[in-house]
């Protein structure tokens, strides 16, 4: 496993996520040359993006969830990364932080946590007001907005399907952020109007059995499980285990 994922890892723990991954002219924003582990990442996320794409080559892939079991297995990092790779390929993104319980996209791009998902849901913004630039070329965020007494409640307004429609037609892909399955109900709010679900699962800490309720919640939900990624390996592997289910 890469020092770089190792600290990505360190990061996120700690609530301060780094992202070091390079944009399209190969250098991160600081214009460091990548190194040899960031290649292997930006291979590895690659992949994953192929995998996607394979798993539903019969229809139009252009929204996602990511989600994890609980707490702590890297699904924000997963997603983040993902995003990052995606953009450095020219293609335009919109990372939207709907983990409301926990959100952390505003800290990581540097962005104004207000006027985002809350106001975006309630009405009182419209999507062009919502979304912000960063730093990287082709990669848009919506953050978490001001905090919600009721989250599953908010990420259920009748509203999205509409946005989610206007969001396709601005960017190439648009991935929302979640907190852990087992923990809160929020991922099966989402599931059922997205194009597919991504699970992030901590490999040699999440018990089967806790793997198997939250696919089975997302499922019944309406979600349409595209694959896996097994994250966090103590081994070192070539890349991340990606598989559909």
């Amino acid at each position: 496993m890469s020092k770089t994922y190792e600290a990505l890892m360190k990061a996120e723990k700690e609530g301060k996520i780094r992202v070091p991954l390079p944009d399209g002219r190969g250098k991160d924003v600081k214009d460091r040359e990548p190194r040899t582990s960031d290649h292997q990442l930006i291979k590895a996320y690659s992949r994953l993006k192929q995998n996607i794409l394979r798993s539903s080559a019969d229809e139009e892939t252009k929204t996602l969830l990511f989600s994890s079991c609980t707490q702590g297995e890297g699904n924000s990092t997963v997603l983040i990364n993902f995003a990052m790779m995606l953009s450095s390929e020219g293609e335009k993104v919109l990372l939207i932080d709907t983990n409301l319980r926990s959100p952390s996209f505003h800290e990581v791009f540097n962005l104004n946590r207000e006027n985002g998902v809350t106001e975006l849901f309630l009405n009182k913004r419209t999507l062009q007001e919502v979304i912000k630039k960063t730093d990287y070329p082709n990669l848009f965020v919506i953050t978490s907005g001001t905090p919600h007494s009721n989250p599953p409640l908010l990420l259920e307004s009748n509203s999205l399907d509409s946005l989610i429609k206007e969001m396709k037609t601005i960017v190439d892909w648009v991935l929302f952020d979640s907190p852990p399955v087992n923990s809160f109900n929020d991922s099966m709010a989402l599931a059922a109007r997205m194009d597919g679900v991504v699970m992030v699962i901590q490999a040699e800490k999440t018990r089967s059995e806790l793997a198997q309720s939250a696919k089975q919640q997302l499922e019944n939900a309406g979600g349409k499980i595209l694959g896996v990624v097994l994250n966090k390996r103590r081994f070192y592997i070539p890349e991340w285990l990606y598989k559909t289910v």
